[in-house]
């Protein structure tokens, strides 16, 4: 009877490789569900095999895991070009308004200086 696949991949790489794949799976599955979409991924196993000398009957055998994770879209900024070249986050040519903070300290009807003649008067 033939040797199974499984057998033969985990005595690759003393175990390394069926380590590696399965942290591949996890990373994937991960990476899935955190993004809301129907976008999935793949994992690629490559084996190289090479004869490991004249005649010897024994083989060189290396492996290669490539992960192809979806991705959120990274966010996107405006920025104001320059006659230099720069990038500026604020457009150079607009007039900055003169803002102040204001307080926002709560206030009473008692605190305000408000005459009481002026109050009877309206």
């Amino acid at each position: 009877m033939a040797r199974s696949a499984t057998d033969t991949l985990r005595d690759i790489a003393g175990g390394e490789l069926v380590e590696d794949l399965g942290e591949a799976i996890r990373e994937l599955n991960t990476a899935i569900s955190l993004i809301d979409s129907k976008k999935g991924g793949s994992i690629t196993l490559k084996l190289t095999v090479k004869p490991a000398g004249r005649q010897s009957g024994a083989l060189n055998v290396g492996y290669d895991i490539k992960t192809s994770k979806p991705s959120l879209p990274r966010r996107e900024s405006i920025m104001f070009g320059t006659p230099e070249g720069d990038m500026l986050a604020t457009d150079p040519t607009q007039r900055q308004l003169d803002l102040r903070q204001v307080d926002t300290s709560p206030t009473t009807v008692r605190d305000l200086p408000i005459q009481v003649t002026q109050l009877k008067q309206a």
